[in-house]
């Protein structure tokens, strides 16, 4: 076996050592805080394309659901990371990533609220954390 032989071989099996740990959206990526603030955001910088109706945020004309299943179709199995990447590059309409990184946060925490995911102890945080959002994952039910 050359050295370079062994070289991959050691990294082939070393690999999952260094793999960064999955979490899931059920172990609490936000606080209730957190989305509480995204809530007034939504209002006042989502709301308009997002509902029809005061109250409701199911969706209309182009803008996608942000609520129910047509929002656990688009999400499921994707990362904290790329819901709260979609939400900065393309909202709000016309002026996106135009929110700090705390507006943006807030408001995926909201969404994530919305849909029924637990908050936990710690604010979703693009700037500090942005790894373990990329390898948290939405999904519909609670691992067991």
């Amino acid at each position: 076996m050359t050295d370079r032989t062994l070289f991959a071989a050691c990294l082939l099996f070393a690999a999952p050592l260094f793999a960064e740990p999955e979490y899931s959206v059920w172990d609490g990526v936000f606080t209730a805080q957190q989305a509480n603030a995204g809530a007034k955001l939504f209002v006042e910088h989502c709301v308009a394309c997002h509902s029809s109706k005061p109250g409701e945020m199911s969706g209309h004309g182009p803008a996608p659901a942000v609520i129910g299943a047509d929002f656990a179709f688009r999400w499921q199995d994707a990362s904290v990371a790329e819901l709260y990447e979609s939400i900065r590059q393309t909202m709000p309409e016309g002026a996106p990533n135009s929110l700090s990184v705390a507006q943006y946060g807030a408001l995926t925490a909201y969404v994530l609220q919305l849909n029924g995911y637990p908050a936990g102890d710690k604010n979703l945080d693009a700037s500090q954390d942005y790894q373990r959002l990329d390898s948290t994952w939405i999904e519909s039910k609670a691992p067991h």
